[in-house]
């Protein structure tokens, strides 16, 4: 009852947002042309002298439309023809039509980063009585390279980390600004903030982190990607408002089979808050990323820009001098573009995220804070060259601490990983410092 009366209703809202989760696996798009040899043997012809095995080129273009896929191919000049299903792990069946034959039967198999294999069996027959059993692996030789599924999933991360940096730096600075905070009974500062005080109330921050990013799904490649960021700026009070700006700097390392790759990527991102009252204030921020990345195997390299706008409604709340809820509650545009100065693979994504986010932290004495905190992300992203159109929640859970060392340098440190049962796992830790100028 004493917990029921303390938090205010605003902060229900976020917490009940990160007790469920949607969970679901991305379809991928493996719309492409195939090509090698298809083997196998016939029985029944009517023509003796075809029955047996036979070995032909076979080149097969797939046509993707979320999990529903049609197939053309050219077989030894025979025209044939394919359609569909294709589920999460890249597993198809369907059925196929040799046009030039006359013939039908069955097709399934199993799409990877960079092929396609199947086996087929006739059903029916053509004209000339062949029934014929056939499997086949075929080379991906063009269309999307469903192993860029590694620089999607970096480019998102890192977005994810500078805005969540930002909004978590702010929720601590904006209430130490304008007071917020209240005053320990020793009289101990909170040590490097924009103090209204202050004669120069204009302070740098920064976070150096690690994420490492695991993929789970074998149709991807299995990949590895480690991430060493850090996002640092300058803000101050002015008024009722708190501004500043943030700059990004990230290298990235993948390993995947045959698509080991490195990245550079560098951001600016302004943002802003205003404070309402004693416990709420609402934030903005608007971002730009550019990423080049190196394709250390066959030595392309790759472009990606990203925009992001974001908004939220925050809110700041002690008790008893030591008990600190923070959440917020809202919404992030990304949009996503990726070009190749190598080969053509411009694409665009866009994707629109609903946000919640609660942290309980208690305050000593020594003015040493820890916490946990919970932060869920729900997106709604549109179809592109790399996933068709999905809707998806991913719920992450972080734990950390800040300590002031003086009254004008902070040290803070921090560990977060996903607990949704996706393909992919993101686990980052980071290191936090504040100083006063």
């Amino acid at each position: 009852m004493i917990l029921k009366k303390l938090l205010p209703f605003s902060l229900a809202l976020p917490f009940s947002l990160l007790m469920y989760s949607v969970n679901s696996s991305a379809i991928l798009n493996y719309s492409g042309t195939y090509e090698g040899t298809d083997s196998g043997s016939a029985t029944g012809c009517t023509n003796p002298f075809q029955n047996g095995p036979f070995s032909d080129p076979i080149i097969f273009t797939i046509t993707q439309n979320g999990n529903s896929f049609t197939g053309n191919g050219s077989d030894s000049g025979d025209q044939v023809t394919a359609s569909g299903t294709i589920d999460e792990s890249g597993s198809f069946s369907g059925t196929y039509n040799d046009v030039t034959e006359g013939s039908s039967g069955t097709i399934s198999g199993l799409f990877t980063t960079t092929q396609l294999s199947y086996s087929t069996n006739t059903i029916t027959a053509g004209p000339n009585g062949c029934f014929n059993t056939s499997s086949a692996t075929l080379n991906k030789t063009s269309g999307t390279t469903v192993g860029s599924e590694a620089q999607v999933q970096q480019s998102r991360q890192i977005v994810r980390a500078t805005n969540s940096l930002i909004s978590q730096h702010l929720a601590s600075e904006v209430a130490s600004a304008f007071s917020i905070i209240p005053n320990m009974p020793n009289d101990n500062t909170l040590g490097a903030s924009s103090d209204k005080e202050s004669w120069s109330p204009d302070a740098f921050w920064g976070t150096t982190s690690l994420t490492e990013i695991h993929e789970d799904n074998d149709n991807v490649a299995n990949f590895d990607t480690d991430i060493y960021q850090f996002v640092g700026g300058f803000d101050q009070k002015i008024g009722d408002f708190f501004v500043g700006s943030a700059l990004t700097y990230a290298y990235g390392e993948t390993e995947q089979t045959g698509q080991d790759s490195t990245s550079h990527i560098i951001g600016v991102t302004p943002y802003g808050a205003y404070q309402i009252n004693n416990f709420m204030f609402i934030s903005a921020l608007a971002g730009y990323n550019y990423s080049y990345i190196k394709d250390e195997n066959f030595g392309t390299d790759t472009d990606v820009h990203d925009y992001t706008l974001e908004s939220n409604l925050n809110f700041y709340k002690t008790f008893l001098n030591s008990i600190i809820v923070k959440s917020r509650i809202g919404t992030r545009f990304h949009h996503s573009y990726v070009s190749s100065t190598n080969k053509p693979l411009d694409a665009t994504t866009d994707e629109l995220m609903w946000l919640g986010d609660l942290e309980l932290g208690y305050r000593f004495k020594n003015n040493l804070t820890t916490y946990i905190g919970s932060y869920y992300e729900y997106f709604d992203r549109e179809a592109s060259t790399h996933h068709f159109k999905e809707h998806d929640g991913i719920l992450y859970m972080r734990g950390g601490f800040e300590y002031p060392l003086t009254n004008k340098l902070n040290i803070g440190g921090k560990v977060q990983a996903d607990l949704t049962d996706e393909d992919t796992d993101l686990i980052t830790g980071s290191i936090n410092i504040r100083l006063a100028m």
